[in-house]
């Protein structure tokens, strides 16, 4: 699966006047409470989703690609226009219906955001999807007890995480009890404390998904290379 960063703003994707830019048809999809629409052009696939007053919701961008002879429909951002009301996931269950067996996803996710919608559906089903090695063209089952084996970093911020002694850190709260859907602006200003009262490093989501990771003796690595394919 994909390398995880802390941000990526993927709202460039889309703006209110999205269809007047952009030749969409509409799809049936057997809905009574959503709209999908579809635009392909340049090997590129855009799906909007809409409520059945036309209300947008999300939009999900698809590029092709080949991989060993085959092609398949990556994704390359999505954007919930209402967030928090899982329009996402409605969304990307479309799509894998509609690119079932060639649908990857893409080589970076964002933690939380892709990282827990894309969790929250394997948890649900995760026999709809393996885990790809997309250099050696592999496939292995899911397993989602051993994250490490589907997610990772860039081996640049690994070794900056396996250079920080972490064995002094103390947290302000246990990671367990930390809500990462709830309020983002609490982490924005909250620090990890080292033993030596000098030193503080500025707290991430991300860096507390790594330090628990090392904690359970897991190996983080670069996972560009792996993809979920649906």
């Amino acid at each position: 699966m994909p390398n995880l960063v802390s941000y990526i703003d993927a709202s460039e994707y889309y703006h209110p006047d999205i269809r007047r830019y952009y030749d969409f048809e509409k799809i049936a999809i057997g809905e009574n409470d959503y709209q999908l629409y579809h635009f392909e052009g340049n090997g590129v696939h855009l799906y909007l989703l809409t409520d059945i007053n036309g209300i947008d919701l999300a939009i999900m961008r698809l590029i092709e690609i080949e991989l060993h002879g085959n092609k398949y429909y990556q994704i390359s951002k999505s954007f919930s226009v209402i967030a928090q009301k899982g329009h996402g996931e409605t969304l990307y269950n479309l799509c894998f219906n509609l690119h079932k067996g060639y649908l990857v996803s893409d080589c970076i996710n964002t933690l939380p955001g892709s990282y827990n919608l894309w969790k929250k559906i394997l948890r649900k089903n995760s026999g709809i999807a393996v885990r790809y090695d997309s250099k050696n063209n592999r496939k292995f089952e899911i397993d989602l007890e051993d994250e490490s084996l589907i997610w990772g970093v860039p081996d640049n911020f690994r070794d900056i995480i396996l250079e920080t002694p972490w064995e002094a850190v103390i947290f302000e709260n246990e990671y367990d009890d930390l809500d990462y859907g709830e309020d983002d602006e609490f982490f924005e200003s909250s620090f990890v404390d080292y033993l030596s009262e000098n030193d503080k490093i500025e707290r991430t989501l991300l860096s507390d998904y790594i330090v628990e990771a090392l904690k359970k003796k897991r190996k983080i690595k670069d996972r560009s290379e792996i993809l979920i394919l649906v």
